[in-house]
């Protein structure tokens, strides 16, 4: 009974390993904070949800998309993996309550293989993603381009920088370089008359010093039953040496409920970094909502970006971004609150930010 018991002992000892290597699980995160000073010379500031009535100026911290996931990858054999990912966001200031910030990130169940990758659930969608290689800010702050940049018609309605929910995105195989994803999210409130379905799309070349790519998008309309709004986007970026430079040019179009009739915007962005020392890094951004069919409905906006890097893991940045409205144009400088909505708003911000991964 002994050397049957030992004997199980051992054989328990050596599968235990297996079984947990059989799904390679990887937890991640990322904490993001930074304080700012934010202007507004129409004098509606907006600080942490309340307005301060009489003042054009405020400081807040801001909880910059901090986030933690996990990823598990299961290998199927015949070359075949099983994939989950589970991704939150998480309030570092305490300004949600329960720890959370504004819910999931990208979280879904899928397969890999040879034909590619396929999820299905709530992720950044690939016309959204074509310009994360020239994003300075992480795609969340009062500096970021993606204030104007995937936006029309003031940009408070109309957001082309989205994660999908309900979604099934697929990514095809890298040959030479090349590869494309779709994603497609259909609408299970549909009607006779009304169909919210998005269609996204992309193709990107990113090899060595050169990175192309293109997106599409077709979603109905927010404001008008029965018609579709689109968006095309071309960002590239090379690299040389210690410094990189890119640009993105887009076309927006949508329809208006008032007519309705329908409403075209062109946006643009040229954006480098540098890097002056192997921990130094300076960045510059430009960013244009122009050329639409509605007078003075544009903005422009400069920030930034100065960064030196701890480790690969830990950066501290200092940015400033400046953002003007032309005198119909209301593009805010934070995407999640009102602040700088105001037609014809001038608005700026100083801050100063600290980034762990892990």
């Amino acid at each position: 009974m002994q050397k049957k018991l030992i004997a199980l002992a051992v054989a328990a000892a050596l599968t235990a390993p297996v079984a947990a290597m059989a799904a390679d699980v990887t937890v991640y995160g990322k904490a993001f904070l930074n304080i700012e000073s934010v202007t507004n010379d129409k004098n509606n500031v907006v600080a942490n949800g309340g307005a301060l009535a009489n003042s054009n100026s405020a400081m807040r911290i801001n909880n910059d998309a901090s986030r933690l996931g996990f990823k598990v990858s299961e290998d199927l054999g015949d070359d075949l993996k099983a994939l989950a990912q589970y991704e939150v966001q998480m309030d570092l200031n305490g300004n949600v309550g329960n720890g959370l910030g504004n819910g999931t990130r990208n979280s879904g169940l899928g397969l890999e293989g040879g034909f590619g990758k396929a999820i299905v659930g709530v992720w950044d969608s690939p016309y959204k993603v074509v310009h994360n290689k020239v994003e300075l800010f992480d795609n969340t702050t009062s500096f970021s381009a993606l204030n104007i940049i995937g936006r029309a018609n003031g940009g408070a309605v109309v957001n082309y920088n989205t994660r999908q929910k309900n979604m099934i995105q697929y990514w095809s195989p890298k040959f030479a370089g090349f590869q494309a994803a779709v994603s497609y999210s259909p609408d299970s409130a549909q009607t006779a008359t009304a169909n919210k379905a998005v269609m996204s799309l992309s193709g990107t070349y990113d090899v060595d010093a050169i990175y192309v790519a293109l997106g599409f998008e077709n979603r109905a309309d927010a404001t008008v039953v029965g018609k579709t709004d689109s968006a095309t986007r071309l960002t590239a970026r090379y690299n040389f040496g210690p410094a990189w430079i890119g640009a993105t040019v887009e076309s927006i179009k949508i329809n208006m409920a008032a007519t309705p009739f329908s409403y075209s915007q062109s946006n643009m962005e040229l954006v480098g970094q540098f890097s002056f020392t192997e921990k130094d890094t300076i960045a510059l951004s430009y960013a244009k909502a122009g050329k639409t069919n509605v007078v003075n409905t544009g903005a422009n906006q400069v920030s930034l970006r100065v960064g030196h890097n701890f480790s690969k893991t830990t950066e501290i940045f200092a940015a400033y971004t400046s953002l003007k409205n032309e005198t119909a144009g209301a593009y805010n400088t934070t995407a999640s609150t009102a602040f700088g909505a105001t037609t014809g708003a001038t608005v700026s911000a100083f801050g100063v930010g600290l980034i762990k991964s892990f």
